[in-house]
């Protein structure tokens, strides 16, 4: 058994979100900075609301952040014999009773008389009546409540089924976990956990509890501010890298140092700071270190990632790649800025053509055309040379040809430098796009 050994315990009632991955990360860093173990839990006791496709994607949701737990997941309702004997093991001991359940007041009278036990009782856990319940919280330091401000607490319902508290504490010490790492809405629980450990003679373990993650605006983490769940991240194209490390950021600092790769989070994670207070969400941050793993990548390995049919590994596509690849903050939009250097454009947005082709710009780029169809050498240089004279002798802003011209052959007015995008298409595809545009701009005109 390793020293150290932590767990998560998900309930696979949802997806996996944000706050949940994240402080399966610190969890999981705790035990393996320190050569220990951390094991995967799922508490699948509620059997209306948890779903086999919610494990499913827990467990997946895992491998694709490369979060990988020891020895085999554990499921909760696979305890329930265990959850009884030590029901039992309570009750013979006089640290639990056996009630109506109605409510706390009307049930006390019973904690020194069991009632007999049948399907319409419950029992409750006996908690200590004075002193204090004391620990320390390897996040929030030492934390202590009045044993009288503890209420005797169901450990199991009249169905005969085990109650969260009891569950968690028996899994725990079955488990041999050392320490347990979670969020900060669990802290009212350690309360009761602890005295159960107690009552049952067994070492507790060390409790961390992490502040919950916000959004901007200072409310709780929710969908509109970005919070999805982890599978979703890549569906927008995030690298699991990316999200890993921007999880590891948001409640924990070693200095100011932002990147840490797989190996030095493990590395330094004993070294910086579990945070006390709540860490703020922010798309654009998480974006930031998407950018900055997508710049690391080399193009062989982002046509990898990438998975993109039009990218199969020809030197067009590598050059396309690489110039669009500045441009991109996602792997998604590799795929949006790319598109036109593939295909020409089937259709062109009414208000970009509204906007950008005015009473003029037929003749403009129709003198344009004519311009480049004679230029002997296709290069950016060359082509880049031309526009800026059609330009200077037409006495017009660049943006009055530059505009247009984008607009034509890549059907939107955001793009890499127009003139190496001409290079790029070459010759023939630039000349055949231009014509179809001009086209389509004449008939525009016909119509206003």
């Amino acid at each position: 058994m390793s020293a150290i050994r932590t767990r998560f315990a998900p309930s696979p009632t949802g997806y996996l979100h944000i706050g949940g991955a994240r402080t399966a990360l610190f969890a999981w860093l705790f035990a393996k900075s320190q050569n220990g173990d951390c094991l995967l839990r799922i508490e699948d006791t509620d059997k209306e609301r948890s779903k086999d496709e919610y494990t499913t994607e827990i467990i997946e949701s895992f491998k694709w952040l490369g979060v990988e737990f020891d020895n085999e997941v554990v499921y909760q309702s696979n305890n329930t014999d265990r959850y009884k004997e030590i029901i039992d093991e309570l009750l013979d001991q006089g640290s639990a009773y056996i009630c109506k359940g109605e409510d706390l007041e009307a049930d006390k009278k019973y904690r020194d008389q069991n009632l007999p036990r049948d399907n319409k009782t419950v029992v409750r856990f006996k908690m200590p009546e004075e002193g204090n319940t004391v620990y320390a919280d390897i996040v929030k330091g030492q934390i202590e409540v009045a044993n009288e401000q503890l209420d005797d607490f169901i450990i199991e319902r009249s169905d005969g089924s085990a109650t969260y508290n009891l569950c968690v504490v028996v899994d725990d010490l079955d488990s041999d976990i050392s320490h347990v790492i979670r969020g900060d809405d669990h802290v009212n629980n350690t309360f009761k956990q602890i005295n159960v450990f107690k009552a049952l003679n067994k070492n507790v373990p060390t409790y961390g509890h992490v502040p919950m993650i916000l959004g901007e605006d200072g409310k709780r983490l929710s969908k509109r501010h970005g919070a999805l769940g982890v599978r979703e991240y890549a569906g927008l194209g995030i690298l699991p890298e990316a999200l890993k490390n921007y999880l590891l950021r948001l409640g924990w600092s070693m200095g100011d140092d932002e990147i840490f790769n797989g190996e030095d989070m493990k590395k330094n994670f004993q070294s910086g700071i579990l945070n006390k207070s709540p860490a703020t969400f922010s798309m654009d941050k998480l974006l930031w270190f998407n950018k900055y793993y997508l710049d690391q990548m080399s193009t062989d390995q982002l046509m990898g990632v990438l998975k993109l049919k039009d990218f199969d590994g020809s030197e067009y596509s590598k050059t396309v790649m690489e110039t669009v690849r500045e441009r991109c903050s996602t792997l998604n939009e590799f795929s949006t800025n790319t598109d036109y250097f593939f295909k020409d454009p089937e259709d062109y947005e009414q208000s970009l053509l509204l906007k950008h082709c005015k009473e003029n710009t037929f003749d403009h780029l129709s003198l344009l055309k004519g311009q480049l169809e004679s230029l002997e050498i296709w290069e950016q240089t060359r082509i880049k040379e031309v526009i800026d004279r059609v330009v200077s002798d037409l006495e017009i802003g660049f943006g009055k040809i530059g505009l247009p011209l984008r607009l034509a052959l890549t059907a939107t007015v955001n793009s890499p430098s127009i003139d190496l995008v001409c290079e790029i298409l070459e010759k023939e595809i630039t000349m055949r796009r231009l014509e179809n545009f001009l086209i389509k701009i004449k008939n525009l005109k016909t119509d206003q």
